[in-house]
């Protein structure tokens, strides 16, 4: 489970919201998603990292550098991964400090279910003017 949840992790940035005139700061965590999303599906364990910021942690105990084991062995073992991000919600609750909640669903997940969801409570701070992911919780279904 917890490489799902890493991979989710970096997957979970590929949000895709919609607003007619988005800010400065929802334009660069968008281009940091994107980034995210063609890096986990080509399976770059070092730029999934880039994005992940170095105080990172999460409600299972993982931080920045537990994630890149758990990232190398599920990419071995998943060739071909895509994915169908969506944002449910998408907040900038106060400077430098953003929260989506976000839904991921396995369009084609070697060796996993297809149709396999999950969603993130995902959290991420503006670090010297780059935006990094700092916490993703997977929230439990119910």
């Amino acid at each position: 489970m917890k490489f799902l949840t890493a991979l989710i992790l970096t997957t979970a940035l590929a949000l895709c919201g919609c607003s007619k005139s988005p800010t400065s700061d929802e334009t660069q965590v968008r281009e940091l998603i994107l980034t995210a999303e063609n890096a986990a599906e080509a399976r770059d364990v070092g730029d999934v990292l880039e994005l992940v910021g170095a105080d990172y942690a999460d409600a299972q105990g993982n931080t920045r550098d537990s994630l890149a084991p758990f990232l190398r062995a599920f990419f071995a073992l998943h060739p071909k991964l895509e994915l169908m991000t969506s944002v449910d919600s998408l907040e900038f609750p106060v400077d430098g400090l953003a929260r989506a909640r976000v839904t991921v669903r396995g369009l084609q997940l070697d060796r996993l279910s297809l149709g396999e969801t999950v969603t993130l409570d995902v959290e991420l701070r503006r670090d010297g003017g780059a935006w990094r992911v700092v916490r993703a919780d997977r929230v439990n279904a119910g």
